[in-house]
């Protein structure tokens, strides 16, 4: 990692996934377009904002697809002033998706059989990112995010597997352990850094997050987990 941020500065980037998408069909969406989120995803949305409405946001990092692009205007409206929302292809969802995309669930075991092997040890197989490669892309966003925002707040909207592959990867863990760390839809990592250095991280879950702000027909009982 870049240790171009002050070594002394206390930065907090909010990793957060997209929420819930209006998928009627039941497919693996991946990075077509038309997969707006659903009136669920615009209410997790608005919930993301308003937990974050006292973290002085200074602006808003979101993959150019469109849930990731939704999610983060709709918490940008809930942040006062609302932050600048800026477009980066690094926190695009997972290359994988290419292959999956547009397969119902319940087909993707029998007519996508690349899917076990990256289930096992993703990166093996043609088409599908390593897990460093997708943690490396997130990363990079994060620390422009810090030389742009040291000492301050900022938020980067991104997708299940480049957000699991960063966190597997920030613990020292195997590839293996992509799907077994899981960052619900809605859901964030709270990481903070002293310079560029990530220090401490948590997982907020969408129930975690909901009943924080006050939205009960949003919350469930907490789940937390992370260090620092």
């Amino acid at each position: 990692m870049s240790s171009t941020a002050p070594v002394d500065s206390i930065t907090t980037c909010y990793l957060a996934r997209h929420c819930d998408v209006a998928n009627p069909e039941g497919v693996l969406y991946g990075h077509l377009p038309n997969f707006p989120l659903s009136a669920k995803g615009r209410g997790q949305a608005t919930v993301l904002g308003r937990y974050l409405a006292e973290a002085g946001i200074r602006a808003i990092y979101t993959s150019p697809l469109e849930r990731a692009q939704e999610t983060a205007d709709v918490v940008a409206s809930e942040l006062s002033p609302p932050p600048l929302v800026l477009t980066r292809p690094g926190l695009v969802e997972a290359e994988f998706g290419l292959y999956l995309q547009g397969t119902r669930y319940k087909d993707v075991v029998w007519r996508k059989p690349r899917w076990w092997v990256h289930v096992v040890w993703p990166g093996l197989v043609p088409g599908d990112e390593s897990m460093a490669a997708m943690a490396a892309r997130v990363d990079g966003v994060i620390q422009e995010g810090l030389r742009e925002h040291s000492g301050g707040s900022f938020v980067c909207v991104s997708h299940g597997d480049p957000i699991q592959a960063f966190w597997a990867t920030s613990e020292g863990r195997l590839p293996w352990a992509l799907h077994r760390l899981q960052c619900g839809k809605g859901g964030l990592l709270e990481l903070q850094y002293r310079g560029s250095r990530l220090a401490g991280h948590v997982y907020r879950s969408p129930q975690h997050l909901a009943a924080a702000a006050g939205s009960p027909a949003l919350a469930a009982p907490a789940s937390i987990a992370g260090r620092g």
